[in-house]
């Protein structure tokens, strides 16, 4: 009875230790052909495998004149033919082709005249192997052409929407939106309303779409004013905010500013008595500007901190840093405040933090009433684009900007202008 069977492996010492475990030393080598292996991407290195088609009970004919030889396992294997060649050859010869595939003796004539065996099903062993290249030739086309269905289906799905509307000549804009750590949304809408409202001659022209990307950009910043001081009239400023965000260093630029520059008649609270440091930091700066300073650990101690500072303009209040996550403080925060009789409260935001931390901490400290925003550490951003998203998200003005450690001269009043050439890259911190 015949038996054909087909074995593949990464090379043909390997298919023939296969042909030999399976079918035995007697099994006649039919077919041969190297396999390109399946590639699951279409940039991975192109590897084949050799596949071997072998019978057993199959009746070989030998060429006339030919001289069987004797197999022998001690014959090592030769290199494949090519497809059709090693099993014509090897079944001329009447070998056991598992141990011996190529008689490299044979004439052309001979080659010629060598019989084609027949499958199982009476088909050419010849004819077999076309067929199996055919359908094998189409199996691989498919896999190719579903593949690169799915890369581009990847691509599609990945790239944002609008990614193919941006003109080449606003492209340059978006990557400096980009660079700037803009949300990538964000810069599409951006350069997608500047396309829009620009005329042909304006997007050809840099200095003009710069120009109005700025403008746009500046329409959608929120500032608001700088700390007010009317003579006569006590205003009680206070500045809230995580911990670690440059509150301290916030208020000694502040009232040195007030104070040496404008005069005005001001003293400090601090309320932060969790860090030592920073009481004695604040102590510090205000016996330098010679300003009043009181300390308070509780609302009684904040209404006889109040007290003895009548008559002054400007009282700046420093806290003592929140979790935004401690409802509990925040609550004994609100308590503070009210005793103090406080009406303007800056939340100080860092911008080395991510814009999901601070509108989270927008959202928290929303319960003292916060007014407005103070934002540090500019000079340690990665990027101004933060700003751009935050305003989009949160309601509070900007009243000002800290680039740096040094007192009293890192700090400024926020200006549209100035944020919005930051962002682009169009001035620089310092």
């Amino acid at each position: 009875m015949t038996d054909v069977r087909t074995f593949r492996a990464a090379s043909m010492q390997a298919a023939l230790d296969l042909v030999r475990q399976e079918m035995g030393g007697d099994a006649v080598i039919l077919h041969t052909r190297q396999v390109p292996r399946r590639r699951w991407l279409p940039w991975n290195r192109r590897r084949e495998d050799v596949e071997i088609t072998a019978g057993a009970g199959v009746n070989v004919r030998p060429v006339a004149g030919r001289k069987r030889s004797s197999p022998s396992l001690a014959e090592p294997a030769a290199p494949p033919l090519p497809t059709g060649t090693a099993s014509r050859t090897a079944t001329a010869a009447g070998r056991s082709p598992c141990l011996d595939l190529i008689t490299p003796d044979i004439s052309a004539a001979e080659t010629a005249s060598l019989p084609v065996l027949p499958d199982s099903q009476g088909t050419p062993a010849r004819d077999q192997g076309r067929a199996h290249s055919d359908q094998d030739a189409a199996a691989l086309a498919d896999q190719l052409q579903t593949i690169r269905k799915m890369l581009e289906s990847l691509t599609t799905h990945s790239r944002p929407a609008g990614a193919a509307e941006i003109p080449a000549e606003l492209f340059d804009l978006y990557a400096e939106l980009i660079d700037a750590e803009v949300e990538d949304a964000l810069a599409r809408e951006f350069i997608l309303r500047l396309k829009e409202h620009a005329t042909p001659a304006q997007l050809q022209d840099p200095a003009a779409t710069r120009a109005l990307l700025t403008a746009m950009v500046e329409a959608d910043l929120c500032v608001g004013a700088p700390i007010a001081v009317t003579p006569g009239r006590r205003n009680v400023v206070a500045l809230v905010g995580s911990t670690g965000v440059g509150k301290t260093t916030t208020i000694a630029k502040l009232a040195a500013n007030f104070r040496l520059r404008d005069g005005i008649k001001m003293g400090l609270v601090t309320v932060d008595t969790y860090r030592i440091a920073a009481v004695e930091q604040l102590r510090t700066y205000a016996e330098i500007i010679d300003l009043p300073m009181k300390v308070v650990t509780s609302p009684l101690d904040m209404r006889r901190a109040m007290d003895e500072l009548v008559g002054l303009d400007l009282v700046l209040i420093d806290t003592a840093g929140r979790s935004p996550r401690d409802d509990l403080q925040i609550q004994e925060l609100k308590r503070l405040l009210a005793e103090a009789g406080t009406e303007d409260v800056r939340l100080v935001l860092s911008l080395t933090s991510s814009l999901r931390s601070l509108e989270a901490t927008v959202e928290k400290f929303k319960a003292v009433n916060t007014t407005g925003l103070i934002l540090t550490k500019l000079d340690e951003a990665a990027g101004m684009g933060t700003l751009l998203s935050l305003a989009r998200k949160v309601p509070l003005p900007v009243s000002y900007l800290t680039t740096g450690q040094d007192v009293p001269d890192d700090i400024e009043p926020a200006n549209k202008t100035r944020i919005a050439r930051l962002i682009l890259g169009q001035e620089h911190i310092g």
